[in-house]
């Protein structure tokens, strides 16, 4: 009996499962040209279009900006931010290694090191199926058939943030998996799976989701791969938190962060954008929909392409999509790119043989159309945050709206955050909120939430403007001027206001000061 798991999906399998189209004889000299032609074709469209959508002067405008500043910096993060007993350790150490290394290579420059961030690791993601699918064009079209269907998930690519590490590991998983499966020692296999799992958990910190794949096993039934890359993901996870220098220290930190910024809230909205549920992704649905339908009419139906963990996977992470939209663009989106992929591989195989001159025209065709979907700037959605100003500290009349020496920066804004300090790393001031509201000490924390409650009301900020000295600042992201009492107000750049104490504003006591 033919086993269900046996589907297009699967990495070997598809090799296999469409015999292609004989070819007249071609020199070997000319095959191995023609692979090689398309593989250029397909990595110059990524290439290029990344290169494009930078040459618009776009620059991510969060997490990436503070991973940039904290490496120029050079500090801990207990020297940048107030920060809770519980928080000791860094939550990306490995990606802040790369960073260093390469600020010398840059000789520090901000600009081009957050510009390194966004190439690097949105040709990690997209570069890696291209050497391991038989078409590198399949995937180019995958990619295309996502831009037009969910753009706002590969937009994400452009981010500059090292979860493109967690999106690189469901990539190797799908490939991964049912040589895992085949093989009866896949020691190399699972080598692989373990240095990736490593990568992420010290690059990215989210080793707990690394269950995600291990559950799709599972649920596929696949229990004899599930048990041996279940193995080779705590390996890896072991040794990347070793890589740490505390590693049960700051397994615990990832554990509590993970729990407590989504426990600590009233209500969703109060939470970051990616971990509030997402709205299910309709287009995406129609277009899983479309490729299942197309087989079908095909004739090509196998309840394999459907009952195995790279669908699962996809449809765990769209599920969970509903309680934290990070599921989906992360885990879930990533393995439906691959399936999509390995699913337009199938009809590529079928219709054009291996060495088919005409595969050229499709690679070509394919990344141009991605190219021009993804490189112009709609919307002004690559150049809309050109010429925003933000205070810094080496203009002189900014610099004395910044927090003095050992200041503290108060702000109900992490976007702000990010721009300040990415504008200045060398800041000798501390930030009470920073990219995680729960790194705050508890009462901060609880004053934040309230501001957030009540939807930033002056009264909220009490607390805040009691614990000020002439040091601190409170800055604000207003269009007018906020109506705060204590504080005397300056409009420092354009709807950004800062506010410092008055000669009446009553000075705190030493037991009401925050260190």
């Amino acid at each position: 009996m033919q086993d269900p798991h046996v589907g297009i999906v699967n990495s070997t399998t598809f090799r296999a499962s469409m015999a292609p189209l004989k070819d007249d004889a071609l020199p070997a000299t000319v095959e191995r040209l023609l692979r090689s032609a398309v593989l250029f074709i397909c990595m110059a469209a990524l290439l290029l279009t990344c290169l494009c959508v930078l040459g618009h002067g776009y620059y991510p405008t969060d997490d990436a900006l503070r991973h940039v500043a904290k490496v120029l910096s050079g500090k801990d993060w207990q020297d940048l931010l107030v920060l809770r007993p519980q928080i000791t350790m860094d939550s990306h150490p490995g990606w802040h290694f790369i960073l260093n290394r390469i600020s010398g290579i840059t000789r520090a420059d901000p600009t081009l090191l957050l510009d390194f961030s966004v190439l690097f690791l949105f040709l990690l993601f997209t570069f890696t199926p291209l050497f391991l699918l038989n078409r590198p064009e399949a995937w180019v079209l995958s990619m295309l058939a996502f831009s037009i269907f969910s753009f706002g998930t590969v937009s994400r690519l452009f981010y500059g943030r090292p979860f493109a590490f967690s999106m690189l590991l469901i990539v190797m998983f799908c490939f991964l998996w049912e040589r895992v499966r085949d093989k009866k020692a896949p020691v190399v296999e699972l080598a692989v799976f373990a240095i990736t799992s490593a990568l992420v958990t010290w690059v990215h910190g989210a080793w707990y989701m690394l269950a995600l794949p291990i559950c799709a096993l599972g649920l596929a039934r696949q229990w004899r791969v599930s048990a041996l890359m279940a193995a080779a993901a705590a390996t890896g996870i072991f040794l990347g938190a070793f890589l740490t220098g505390s590693p049960l220290a700051w397994l615990r930190q990832m554990i509590y962060q993970a729990v407590f910024c989504i426990g600590h809230v009233s209500f969703q909205r109060q939470l970051v954008t990616e971990l509030r549920p997402f709205d299910g992704a309709p287009a995406v649905l129609i277009l899983i929909a479309v490729v299942l339908i197309w087989r079908h009419a095909r004739g090509q139906w196998n309840k394999g392409c459907v009952d195995s963990p790279v669908f699962i996977l996809g449809v765990l992470g769209w599920a969970l999509g509903f309680v934290a939209a990070r599921f989906w663009s992360d885990w879930g989106w990533p393995a439906f790119a691959f399936w999509t992929a390995v699913e337009i591989q199938a009809v590529l195989e079928n219709y054009l043989g291996e060495f088919d001159r005409r595969r050229l025209a499709v690679a070509a065709a394919a990344g141009l159309v991605f190219f021009l979907a993804l490189g112009n700037d709609y919307g002004s959605r690559w150049t809309g945050m050109l010429g925003v100003q933000w205070p810094q500290m080496s203009v002189e009349e900014h610099r004395k709206w910044l927090p003095d020496h050992e200041g503290i920066l108060y702000s109900d804004s992490m976007d702000l955050f990010y721009s300040v300090f990415y504008n200045n790393p060398h800041g000798d001031w501390k930030y009470i909120l920073g990219f995680e509201p729960v790194w705050m000490p508890e009462d901060d924390l609880t004053i934040f939430r309230h501001i957030q409650l009540t939807r930033g009301k002056p009264e909220s900020y009490a607390p805040w403007v009691g614990k000020m000295t002439d040091k601190d600042r409170l800055v604000l992201i207003r269009q007018e001027k906020p109506n705060i009492d204590g504080l005397e107000w300056h409009e420092v750049t354009p709807t950004v206001w800062s506010g410092r104490r008055t000669a009446a504003t009553e000075k705190p006591g030493k037991a009401e000061r925050l260190e």
